[in-house]
């Protein structure tokens, strides 16, 4: 078998060199085509895949509550409050992480540096509980997350990444104990975690401190419901719990709010728990509530069919330079079904031999998708694709995990099959049906 495929090898890069401008131009046009489909895949895996830190998004999903009242109108925060945590969501038996953290609108502008008179650095900061380094696989460098205590407490102590560190202090080492000032307050550095790429929204800051310092306090609940405030909850499911589970146990807490705010102030109201996986967060093309599997695939059909487009007009050209190829090889393939060979073996050859270019072809479409993919980084319409606004200052990095894994590959070598597919099969099958007596006088 492996002598086979050492034979089938040698053959394949023979007629490569054998026709080399065919050879090139086939290689080419593959590689733009794979390129083209491989940057919607890596686009569609960075928003979706399970990507450090964010290693748990097929199992993560994201809570967020409104309420009306009898006439209507929206009251409180579009989140929960500390008193709906611990009442809620605490207790949840399908929940494996339960966390808490101020929403985005509540983040504001900051400006860092080591001590007075220093140069400035603007930073993004998260305000989260402690259950964030749960709910997220951080990479510690050194120190440790800031505890439950020290969230109670409102004490200043945040985590920072590696890469503000090394622009603050100059390096990551003997760093952890150190003061940080923010807006020129004073805040004790308790770890330092590797940096996550911007893109990474949900997970991604420069620091990291306790919800309950500075001003977000007056964001935690609402004077009028108590259940409501600026929390945003994000849980990870236990592995077997789906979706449906954990609306059907959050229900029994809903009703059993509302019969008690009823009691209270005398008033209906309408509270919608509205929660959703990543995906539904993500993939938007067909908004959904159910969020079944089936909704989470017929989102998935607009990319997979934008993909097969950008890979079936290639094709079609590609095929006319098959359609040529083989035109020239008729009187071969004559000579070697005048002794014997079948057509399906030669028609396998054939698709084989094309997938040796095709796969060359790929490997360098794939390496273009990536300089395209790094090259677009920081423009402002790429950024909006993951939420992100368009930053002059720091630069958005890229992770490897977020270019390479298992799936990616698969999806680039399924590329492949279906482009060679595509551009060989008909054209081959179409030379291969001439009977001997004309292909062997196609020279003549």
């Amino acid at each position: 078998m492996l002598s086979k495929l050492i034979l089938f090898i040698r053959h394949a890069f023979a007629l490569i060199r054998e026709d080399k401008l065919f050879s090139a131009i086939y290689i080419a046009g593959t590689a733009v085509a794979i390129a083209s489909a491989m940057v919607v895949a890596l686009v569609l895996h960075i928003r979706i895949g399970n990507i450090y830190p964010e290693e748990n998004r097929d199992r993560t999903v994201y809570v967020r509550s409104y309420f009306k009242d009898d006439e209507g109108k929206f009251v409180g925060y579009p989140g929960y409050s500390p008193l709906a945590v611990e009442e809620m969501f605490s207790r949840l038996q399908c929940a494996e992480v339960v966390s808490a953290n101020m929403a985005d609108e509540y983040v504001y502008n900051f400006m860092a540096c080591a001590e007075m008179g220093r140069q400035e650095v603007p930073v993004t900061i998260k305000f989260t509980d402690t259950n964030f380094y749960r709910l997220y696989d951080f990479r510690f460098v050194d120190g440790r997350p800031y505890t439950d205590d020290n969230v109670q407490h409102a004490d200043k102590c945040i985590v920072i990444t590696d890469a503000l560190a090394r622009k603050v202090f100059g390096s990551t080492e003997q760093v952890v104990g150190r003061q940080l000032l923010l807006n020129y307050l004073p805040y004790r550095i308790v770890g330092i975690v590797r940096e996550v790429s911007p893109l990474m929204r949900n997970s991604s800051a420069d620091v990291y401190l306790p919800y309950t310092v500075g001003d977000s306090r007056a964001h935690w609940q609402s004077e009028e419901v108590s259940y409501a405030g600026g929390l945003e909850v994000t849980i990870v499911l236990k592995k077997g719990c789906t979706f449906q589970m954990l609306k059907d146990e959050l229900e029994p807490y809903r009703l059993k709010y509302l019969s008690m705010l009823k009691q209270a102030t005398g008033k209906e109201y309408e509270f919608l728990i509205d929660a959703g996986p990543h995906w539904a967060k993500t993939l938007n093309f067909d908004p959904s509530y159910d969020n079944t599997t089936a909704d989470m695939l017929r989102n998935l059909q607009y990319p997979a069919l934008l993909m097969l487009l950008l890979l079936l007009l290639p094709a079609i050209n590609l095929s006319g330079l098959v359609s040529n190829r083989m035109e020239s090889r008729i009187a071969e393939m004559g000579i070697r079904k005048a002794f014997g060979a079948k057509r399906r073996w030669l028609l396998r050859e054939v698709i084989r031999e094309n997938l040796v270019l095709t796969l060359l072809g790929g490997v360098v479409g794939y390496l273009l998708s990536w300089l395209f993919i790094s090259a677009m980084r920081g423009n402002p319409m790429f950024l909006t694709m993951f939420g992100r606004d368009y930053d002059p200052v720091n630069s958005v990095t890229l992770q490897l995990d977020m270019f390479f894994t298992p799936t990616l590959f698969l999806i680039a070598f399924a590329c492949c099959a279906v482009l060679n597919l595509m551009a060989a099969l008909i054209p081959a099958w179409s030379s291969l049906r001439k009977p001997i007596v004309e292909s062997l006088n196609q020279k003549r």
